[in-house]
């Protein structure tokens, strides 16, 4: 008997990884780039009241939760596009823009998703290299846009590697591209950086009718679980992407939250600030066990060990999984021998970089004996 055939291959790109944390007494999450933070006032008691009519309907065109966000950012609620995360958001620009044997750029060592879009429909994922420290390289993207080229997607800051994009590049990215690429402006950790630099996105968007910024809850907002993001568009735009993202896409206790959550831009202040104190003390305590570390502004750092053996990175998420703190390696990146950990309380990372201090001398001893 024959099985069904996919069109598109088994692949090791995933955006969540398994790990195995079996015989740890805790388990501390440095992996996802979750908010340890919590979420802003009144957002849980938002979902609570919310969850009292989860036998209706939600509001499928989001409206309170786009008049929130207009109101926020002073942005037309017309032009805002709601999602189950921003992860919708980038699938729906793919499905909408581009199509089997088209093109889609990324720099390289980009979100994973910019490539699992392009191979839910059949596109060619093209990743462009980077200039040095992870820097994007805007030339590079513009020499190798190609007449198949529809989508260029440009995570600011990036993920995995945590290095910002300056707005100027970004502004000239957006006037030298040609106008019939979508430029996608997934700005999923701007509220690590300035604020009057993150708002120079729509700015860019209002310019030019060919850009979308797409944000999301799920990191300085503390609302992982409840999947909900948001784009920025041209209204042309935003009536495209709202005929193909699903009917209540965004569930009801989510809307609730995310209008509340998004009003409260003190509690993100705070966030930021006490964010960027924890980023300096994780890589202060990791430069001082030797690591190399990328220009990370947003909520996790990225770091190498130089000269570590082989494989080192991922036996080391390994054990120190097992002994309850989770953290990523990124080997489906394409950077196998770099480490991506999650800012958190400052007890929690002294607690596991003691225990990466003793996989960085193991590491070394075993160098010197094999040297």
């Amino acid at each position: 008997m024959s099985l069904p055939v996919p069109y598109l291959a088994s692949r090791t790109l995933t955006v969540v990884k398994p790990i195995d944390t079996s015989g740890a007494r805790r388990v501390v999450n440095l992996g996802l780039n979750e908010s340890w933070l919590g979420t802003p006032p009144g957002a849980i008691e938002a979902i609570r009241a919310t969850a009292e009519s989860v036998h209706r309907y939600s509001d499928p065109g989001c409206k309170a939760m786009r008049a929130a966000i207009g109101s926020t950012f002073s942005l037309d609620p017309a032009r805002i596009v709601c999602g189950n995360g921003s992860e919708e958001l980038l699938d729906a620009i793919g499905r909408v823009y581009a199509r089997a044997g088209d093109e889609i750029l990324f720099p390289a060592y980009s979100f994973l998703q910019f490539a699992i879009v392009a191979y839910r429909i059949g596109a060619r994922a093209v990743e462009v290299p980077l200039a040095a420290n992870f820097a994007v390289d805007v030339d590079a993207i513009l020499a190798a846009v190609t007449p198949a080229t529809r989508v260029v997607f440009l995570a600011n800051p990036n993920n995995p590697t945590g290095v910002a994009v300056p707005m100027a590049d970004v502004a000239r990215l957006a006037r030298e591209l040609p106008s019939h690429i979508v430029l996608v402006l997934d700005a999923a950790y701007a509220e690590y950086v300035d604020p009057a630099e993150a708002m120079k996105n729509y700015e860019i968007t209002d310019r030019h009718p060919n850009v979308v910024v797409t944000r999301t809850f799920s990191k300085a907002y503390g609302l992982a679980a409840a999947r909900a993001g948001w784009a920025y568009a041209h209204p042309d735009m935003a009536t495209a992407l709202n005929n193909v993202r699903g009917i209540g896409n965004v569930n009801g206790m989510a809307q609730a939250a995310a209008a509340v959550a998004i009003a409260a831009q003190d509690f993100v202040r705070e966030v930021r600030e006490r964010t960027a104190e924890g980023r300096e003390y994780l890589h202060g305590r990791l430069r001082s066990l030797g690591f190399e570390l990328s220009p990370s502004v947003a909520n996790f750092a990225f770091a190498r060990l130089p000269g570590a053996p082989a494989g080192w990175a991922q036996e080391t998420v390994a054990r120190l999984a097992r002994q309850g703190f989770v953290f990523r390696s990124n080997e489906d990146y394409g950077l196998p021998d770099w480490l991506r950990v999650t800012v958190a309380d400052k007890a929690d990372l002294d607690e596991m970089l003691d225990l990466l201090a003793v996989e960085v001398d193991a590491a070394d001893t075993k160098l010197a004996v094999e040297g």
